[in-house]
């Protein structure tokens, strides 16, 4: 004698089978990111300070917005290090733009033993600190006998756009695993 099952049986059986869900796949974890920033310094000791008259004012360059930062070096972030600062020197010209840029020597700025490839930060900080443009900064000189606060608002005062260094540290970190780029202080 053969045996057949009921009707409702294979239904409710092949209606099991069809109707559990697949849980869906966590999302990836994003990608590690990084931010930049940048503080200005100090001049060092010895630089050559400009001396002025009781009727003249130094006016100093203003920072054009946005000033792009340096990209948190990619290939670095898996291996999350420590911050990283650079020091750089901006020689900012009397049109504004940046005609020099070099690494600064400074204590503040040493890079942790194990950082794999210093060129990697200090290469991307030139690069976007070159292209900053800037108010530039001006020598305002008032005529003689000027007996007011500000000799750059005399009726006669002259502007004359001078050349200037500025110096920036530029820290590159990471929290909680996202890079952070950002001026240091």
């Amino acid at each position: 004698m053969t045996r057949t099952a009921a009707p409702g049986v294979f239904a409710l059986l092949l209606a099991g089978c069809a109707s559990v869900p697949v849980p869906p796949e966590p999302p990836p974890a994003p990608p590690a990111r990084g931010e930049v920033g940048a503080a200005l310094l100090a001049p060092e000791g010895d630089t050559h300070r400009m001396a002025l008259g009781r009727h003249q004012r130094f006016v100093y360059p203003t920072l054009e917005q946005p000033a792009a930062l340096p990209a948190y070096p990619a290939e670095l972030l898996p291996l999350r290090l420590p911050p990283v600062e650079v020091c750089v020197d901006v020689v900012v010209g009397t049109q504004g733009q940046v005609t020099a840029a070099a690494e600064r020597a400074d204590a503040r700025c040493t890079m942790p033993g194990d950082v794999p490839d210093r060129a990697a930060f200090v290469a991307p900080t030139l690069a976007a600190v070159r292209a900053w443009t800037y108010w530039p900064a001006a020598l305002c000189t008032a005529p003689d006998g000027f007996d007011g606060s500000d000799p750059c608002s005399a009726a006669d005062a002259t502007e004359t756009p001078t050349p200037v260094r500025l110096s920036y540290a530029i820290r590159f970190r990471q929290h909680d695993g996202v890079p952070v780029v950002e001026r240091g202080e």
